[in-house]
């Protein structure tokens, strides 16, 4: 289904970080490659993350989103 769709970040609205966890909100553009039509999707993702320290910096692990809109 995926591959129905060109997806695009379109801006990056907010983020709230608290200890390990952060709140993360952007719109991306979904466009349907068949027809060329295409929406703004809001989305607010929520992860957990983990330090690895060092050089490598952080890392996900465990996150979830919402969308205002279902693609169809």
């Amino acid at each position: 289904m995926m591959d129905n769709f060109v997806i695009d970040l379109q801006g990056f609205d907010n983020m709230l970080i608290q200890k390990d966890w952060a709140a993360i909100r952007y719109t991306v553009k979904v466009t349907n490659r068949k027809t060329g039509e295409y929406f703004l999707q809001k989305t607010m993702e929520f992860v957990h993350f983990k330090d690895n320290g060092g050089t490598i910096g952080a890392r996900v692990i465990e996150g979830w989103a919402l969308s205002d809109q279902t693609l169809a």
